[in-house]
């Protein structure tokens, strides 16, 4: 009987594991089953989510490194952007994890940086030129804040339209001065060094709108040399990836004693901030003594109330005028001598207007342009063909945005490709590549109405929206006395072989390497003429 039912007990203790197993089976079966369909779920999910993510839809452009993007290419930043240029009229780069959408066409830049302005007038973070070399008071690189509004606005009232009529008769003098010492100075034709003339004419006029105080003295010429110094070196530093600093911000939190970059930066804002002071109060002293005339400096001190500046606000304000304008135009008058030896035949028929309107008993004013159509486009095809800045300064969207298709999330540093938009052929025409004058004439040899989107400029070499350089009438004007005033005094003619294409890369800006020119004068009452120019100052 006990083994009958011990043999029943087995059996049930297997039926029992059976339906254990079974259970166990089903368990299983349907664990992997929910599984499986988690997973199915979860990859629908996602596959969803990126087929409608906006970042699918960036801009094409070249892949770059893992971690670093395209970095390594800003060594050769115009091979790098002409390299750009096959992606297309926007074209997107990761640099160290930042976006970056180059514009290689007048219309797409004019798009997005001057008819949306209100998204794409941001500045990138710029740590080591903005925020330690210059204390946060370069307008150029602060965002939309409530002092940039302030000191541009301050600026720009100084130097409207209206008012740059008041600089006409220092910069006549200083075309006149700049013509005699290109006559004078054997040492620099020879040479083919014409940077410190240009340098002097260009820091002088200036410094006279700026300060009212030209260059006249050995002590001013010191003066000039010291600003060019600190000029070169603010320009390197502010060219994009030139600091670690700026790719990599948690290298701000390195204690000071460690980081001997932010040391240095620290002591040049010092002594830069010392160096703008010290022109300021001479201003401040030549005000109350009722001897100063019509300036910038002059300007922010009597509104200051209005302007709502600080000191330091106008120190800075007044002191980026001479850094962001000394140095290109400067190296806008080598580019546009170049040009001149380059082209023999275009120097001869500006000289022949300049016979027909001015004669030779006189030398050229400012004030005549109007009657100088063919050297006005003259300037301005120089300032299109060879802008000493073919790179734009950078903006940033502040909000999400779309264009053409394609996305450009908020944060994205957007640059102008300049070089490129200056030959582009919807604009400029087929032959764009092409240093050609009269693109800017009407059949009647008058200046006809610049391209859309140039401001009335015939170039976009001043930028864009609200971030356009706020001194450009002054500029033109200065540029104009110059070129009007070298061309109606000399035949400038090529010494040796010139590289018309070559460049040397100065951080944001590139000036022609060193050439040999023949400044021969065309007449010779000509010197005599602008001693007189001179002296009737």
């Amino acid at each position: 009987m006990s083994i009958y039912v011990a043999e029943a007990t087995t059996a049930v203790r297997a039926q029992l594991a059976l339906l254990a197993q079974g259970r166990q089976a089903i368990y299983s079966s349907s664990s992997s089953y929910l599984t499986v369909l988690f997973t199915s779920l979860l990859a629908a999910y996602l596959l969803a989510r990126y087929l409608r993510s906006s970042w699918r839809h960036l801009p094409p452009g070249p892949t770059g490194y893992p971690l670093i993007g395209s970095v390594l290419s800003l060594f050769d930043k115009k091979r790098f952007f002409a390299a750009c240029e096959s992606y297309g009229d926007v074209v997107s780069v990761n640099i160290a994890g930042q976006l970056v959408v180059i514009l290689n066409t007048q219309r797409a830049a004019a798009d997005l940086l001057d008819r949306r302005a209100v998204n794409f007038s941001g500045r990138p973070r710029s740590i080591f030129f903005h925020e330690l070399l210059c204390g946060g008071l370069i307008i150029s690189t602060e965002g939309q804040t409530d002092r940039w509004k302030r000191m541009r606005r301050a600026v720009h009232e100084a130097f409207r339209p209206s008012a740059a009529g008041n600089y006409y008769a220092i910069e006549g003098e200083e075309a006149a001065r700049l013509a005699l010492a290109l006559a004078n100075n054997k040492e620099a034709a020879t040479a083919g060094s014409f940077s410190p003339l240009f340098v002097h004419f260009a820091a002088s006029i200036i410094l006279a709108i700026t300060y009212d105080r030209p260059v006249r003295n050995a002590e001013d010429a010191e003066l000039v040399k010291t600003v060019k110094r600190m000029t070169l070196f603010l320009t390197k530093a502010a060219a994009p990836g030139s600091h670690l600093v700026d790719l990599f911000p948690w290298m701000l939190a390195i204690p000071d004693r460690f980081a001997k970059w932010k040391r240095d930066a620290f002591a040049w804002h010092e002594r830069a901030s010392q160096f703008w002071s010290g022109l300021i109060e001479e201003v401040k002293t030549r005000m109350a003594e009722g001897q100063a005339r019509p300036c910038l400096v002059r300007t922010l001190v009597e509104e200051e109330g209005r302007f709502g500046l600080s000191d330091a606000e106008t120190m800075w304000a007044a002191g980026l005028m001479y850094l962001a304008g000394s140095e290109t135009q400067a190296m806008t008058l080598e580019w546009f001598t170049l040009i001149m030896i380059s082209h023999p035949d275009i120097q001869r028929r500006a000289q022949a207007e300049l016979d027909a309107v001015i004669g030779r008993g006189r030398a050229p004013r400012v004030g005549d342009r109007d009657q100088l159509p063919y050297l006005s486009a003259l300037v301005r095809e120089a300032l299109r063909w060879k802008s000493s800045a073919p790179i734009g300064l950078p903006h940033v969207s502040e909000e999400d945005d779309w264009y053409k298709g394609f996305f450009i999330p908020k944060g994205t540093i957007c640059i102008a490709n300049v070089y490129a938009c200056h030959l582009d052929p919807e604009v400029y025409g087929e032959d764009a590549a092409y240093f050609n004058p009269a693109r800017h004439l009407d059949e009647n040899g008058q200046l006809k109405p610049a391209p859309a989107d140039t401001k009335e400029e015939g170039h976009i070499s001043y930028g864009f929206g609200r971030r356009i350089c706020v001194a450009r009438h002054v500029a033109n004007d200065a540029l104009f006395a110059a070129a009007a005033m070298m061309l109606w005094a000399f035949n400038l003619q090529a010494e040796g072989e010139v590289d018309i294409d070559g460049y040397i890369d100065k951080g944001l800006t590139i000036c022609p390497k060193p050439f040999v020119c023949n400044f021969k004068p065309r007449f010779p009452e000509a010197m005599t003429i602008l001693k007189e120019e001179i002296n009737s100052h």
